[in-house]
């Protein structure tokens, strides 16, 4: 875990380092994912504008998957594939899909050929995955080809028995899990709850990976909370930096915990509610010449 680099008040001179140690306070590290890029232009752009380190999941050979990833590229945004996956109910992924049936090879050319396709790649995550990231065979053709690429891996975790983690770990890859979904509930209120999960995980263990999508309600919150973050000792950071700095090994049940109270983003939360409902009530106000006395 980190140490901010704060200008130390007179009467905290000459304290040893352990002292000022223990006093400074430690930040939290939040890798903060957008996955689904591509399929929408507009909701790609406003992702792409959030401020903070954010990496982008980019599905591939969608309409605006290459501008999309070229434009956040050159905006030193992190890029990764967001690689569409069988799911248990066989559900239709579009183009770029694994399947385990393809067989070997086709199934390691098209995720080259997804990879190849996307400007600034960095790493894979999944989408959906729900039966490929349980198979040992199709996870170890995964990683053969990130091997090769010289790409990271995390694990979205959209099912519990995934072992895509541990087979990127056995191939000595730079990987981790996704620790929360910000937004099952496409609400304000869920995604502050979800938020305030990945922070307790993060100042739990160092830091914390969390995914969201680019629906209205997670880049608002986003928007105005991310800037605010600093302030209260939470750092975002790019996947790789993540990587690089360890991610240390916590418990699956950690995920469903209760998040801990956070009043700084309590009262963020708060402030933004407020400046929502002022918003509706006057968007809801009739016109004075429209009202009858």
């Amino acid at each position: 875990m980190l140490s901010l680099v704060l200008a130390l008040p007179v009467q905290a001179q000459g304290l040893s380092n352990a002292e000022l140690s223990a006093s400074s306070p430690s930040v939290a590290q939040l890798a903060i994912i957008i996955d689904d890029i591509g399929n929408s232009w507009q909701k790609g752009l406003d992702a792409i504008a959030l401020p903070g380190n954010i990496t982008f999941a980019v599905m591939p050979h969608r309409k605006h998957s290459i501008q999309l990833a070229e434009r956040a590229g050159r905006l030193g945004k992190e890029v990764m594939l967001h690689a569409p996956m069988a799911t248990m109910n066989n559900r239709e992924l579009g183009a770029g899909a694994l399947h385990e049936n393809l067989g070997e090879k086709l199934f390691k050319l098209r995720l080259r050929f997804a990879i190849d396709n996307i400007p600034y790649v960095r790493g894979i995550n999944n989408h959906m995955g729900s039966r490929l990231t349980t198979s040992t065979n199709a996870m170890g053709w995964v990683m053969d080809v990130l091997k090769e690429k010289q790409l990271f891996f995390v694990d979205s975790r959209t099912h519990a028995n995934s072992i895509a983690f541990e087979q990127a770990q056995q191939y000595g890859l730079a990987s981790a899990k996704r620790d929360v979904f910000l937004d099952h509930e496409r609400t304000l209120d869920a995604v502050h709850r979800q938020f305030k999960l990945a922070v307790t995980i993060a100042k739990e263990y160092g830091n914390a990976i969390a995914i969201g999508h680019p629906h209205n309600v997670t880049l608002r919150y986003l928007e105005h909370v991310i800037p605010q973050l600093e302030q209260h000792h939470i750092e975002t950071i790019f996947v790789s930096a993540l990587l690089k700095t360890g991610n240390q090994s916590r418990p699956n049940t950690a995920r469903y915990n209760l998040p801990k109270p956070q009043p700084d983003l309590d009262e963020l939360f708060a402030r933004l509610e407020k400046k929502r409902n002022l918003s509706l009530n006057q968007n809801n106000r009739k016109p004075e010449s429209t009202v009858h006395n």
